[in-house]
């Protein structure tokens, strides 16, 4: 056996910074890789990439502890820094014994927010705060044979933070609780006040290379989508479009079938179990989708279709280039599932997005543009809280119907740089700006600082409970990220 050497690289950084939204409702995190696929000469964007929704809101109780000081609460991510420093950073490494190996590698997130809501979003029992995070990772990889490989990624969560703003920007792993992430893979070990703590398998697959078939089983991220902000074929775990992290998406726990037909083609099966909220299996809750794609004219080109948990949906996507141009599209026609059965009290509904880019030598910027259209999504302000009632597991909470993104980065220094990004409801006017800068202290650190802005009518009626703009309560946030590899 080969001694322990020390690994001198980091995960492969995203490029662009997503936008994180605090909506009306407390969204959920995952990871999607960002900018132009590296795919678009025939593979689609990875389902491998590095999901938020909140589904599962019960929490088993942990043992009563005593509640924090206050005056800590701000330490903890000093704290973990701290103990980080002192940690012997040789103590991760690789080790290879015939076909058996393993690389172990790690990673620490520390996050701190400041949050501002507007008055009127007392009325909705929104109010200032902050929020502090700590995540610690744990990552395996290797091979167990010559044809049977193996990915582990266990993480400890720790979060301290008002009861509405711990998901969509500011979203840690554990604030994914789908029907696809089976809860009795995580422990939350801290359940008090503001404080919640867990420990959980977030990734856990095996990979059988049989070529030219592949499988791959256990918690995995499956991730179908190919546009950037808005992505409405990201099923599973989806990052919420304005999300400061994305390193990596959260995995559901899945067998997928993926059978290559030449150097251009693909055809591939996904089943995805799920569960109810008491972690028990069964078929509504159960996602199974086809996915067929070839490359044409430096295109790709994708039909998907199959069950999700309480609907079907059938779709396609499309990327590629048109000169100097990005071009990516997806989309899909759901059909609403109760048992068996078409829901009859939901619509039959369309969710398309359309995104072009242009990527510039100078300093390495990027313009982006980006559409949302849902038809099922409110088109009056008084329906948003309604449109709410309705959503799916795993959707994302965009409550209105047409949306529109820009995006815009580049370097300011090679260890520098800036990214802009906005969202906007194109029926009542409302959107989020995000400003970030993500500097890079070493090879194996950054330092993530930004600012998040949101405008729109602020109007609250509790007479019929409606409000007068979906995005206009969203708090102002000021936020400053942490993250090291090791």
């Amino acid at each position: 056996m080969t001694g322990l050497r020390r690994r001198e690289s980091r995960p492969r950084r995203r490029q662009g910074l997503g936008l994180a939204d605090v909506r009306l409702a407390p969204a959920g995190e995952a990871t999607r890789a960002r900018g132009r696929p590296q795919a678009s000469l025939g593979r689609r964007a990875s389902p491998h990439g590095c999901a938020d929704a909140g589904w599962h809101s019960s929490r088993r109780r942990a043992r009563a502890l005593p509640p924090y000081r206050s005056e800590l609460r701000p330490a903890l991510p000093l704290i973990g820094l701290l103990l980080l420093a002192s940690a012997d950073a040789g103590a991760i490494g690789s080790v290879s014994r015939g076909p058996f190996s393993l690389e172990a590698t790690g990673s620490v997130r520390l996050t701190e927010a400041v949050l501002r809501f507007p008055q009127e979003a007392a009325l909705l029992g929104q109010h200032d705060g902050g929020l502090g995070a700590a995540v610690v990772r744990l990552l395996g990889q290797g091979d167990l044979s010559g044809r049977v490989g193996y990915e582990v990624n266990l993480f400890v969560d720790l979060t301290w933070a008002p009861p509405s703003s711990s998901g969509g920007s500011l979203a840690t792993v554990a604030a994914f609780r789908s029907p696809y992430r089976n809860s009795h893979l995580a422990w939350d070990w801290l359940d008090h006040g503001r404080g919640a703590g867990q420990l959980g398998l977030d990734r856990l697959t095996f990979n059988v290379r049989l070529d030219p078939l592949q499988l791959s089983l256990g918690r995995l991220p499956v991730n179908y989508s190919v546009t950037q902000l808005f992505t409405p074929n990201d099923f599973f775990a989806p990052f919420s479009a304005t999300a400061i992290n994305k390193m990596y998406k959260p995995g559901v726990d899945a067998l997928r079938a993926a059978l290559s037909l030449g150097q251009l083609s693909a055809l591939e099966m996904t089943g995805v179990l799920g569960s109810d909220a008491d972690g028990v299996p069964g078929w509504r809750q159960s996602a199974l989708l086809l996915r067929a794609s070839t490359v044409q004219w430096q295109i790709e080109w994708a039909l998907l279709g199959g069950k999700l948990a309480e609907r079907w949906v059938a779709g396609a996507s499309i990327q590629g280039e048109l000169g100097p141009l990005g071009v990516r599209g997806e989309g899909h026609v759901g059909f609403p599932d109760r048992d068996g059965a078409l829901d009859e009290e939901r619509q039959i509904h369309v969710r398309a997005a359309l995104g072009v880019d242009r990527r510039i030598e100078w300093r390495n910027a990027q313009l982006g543009l980006e559409l949302l259209y849902q038809s099922d999504g409110a088109w009056d302000t008084s329906e948003y809280l309604a449109r709410l009632a309705g959503l799916y597991p795993d959707d994302l909470p965009y409550l209105g119907r047409l949306y529109v993104g820009l995006s815009a980065g580049g370097e300011i220094l090679p260890i520098l740089r800036l990214q802009l990004a906005g969202l906007v409801n194109a029926r009542d006017g409302s959107g989020i700006g995000m400003l970030t800068l993500l500097c890079s202290l070493a090879d194996e650190a950054d330092l993530l600082g930004g600012l998040l802005v949101p405008w729109g009518a602020r109007g609250v009626s509790l007479a019929d409970l409606s409000v007068q703009s979906e995005l206009g309560l969203a708090p102002l946030m000021l936020f400053v990220e942490t993250r090291f590899y090791f």
